[in-house]
């Protein structure tokens, strides 16, 4: 028997989409700027540049975020 599972609004909303993928695009170039020789200082700039791009797509979509953004503690942006 297959289960239902939830579907977000990434997935039936062409608009939604478009705007998260621009966020996961800006979130890309920053992950990919980091290497081995980062500092702990461009870490933590970052993971704050990374939690700001995962509120903004908390705000679009939260199933999305909780299953994509697994590092960040969603928990924060719900006070």
């Amino acid at each position: 028997m297959k289960k239902d599972r939830i579907v977000s609004k990434y997935e039936t909303n062409k608009s939604v989409r478009a705007k998260i993928d621009k966020l996961l695009f800006d979130n890309a170039v920053i992950q990919s700027n980091l290497g081995i020789d980062s500092t702990e200082l461009e870490k933590k700039e970052a993971l704050e540049k990374t939690k700001v791009i995962a509120k903004k797509v908390y705000d679009i979509c939260k199933i999305f975020a909780k299953n994509n953004f697994l590092e960040i503690d969603f928990e924060d942006f719900n006070n």
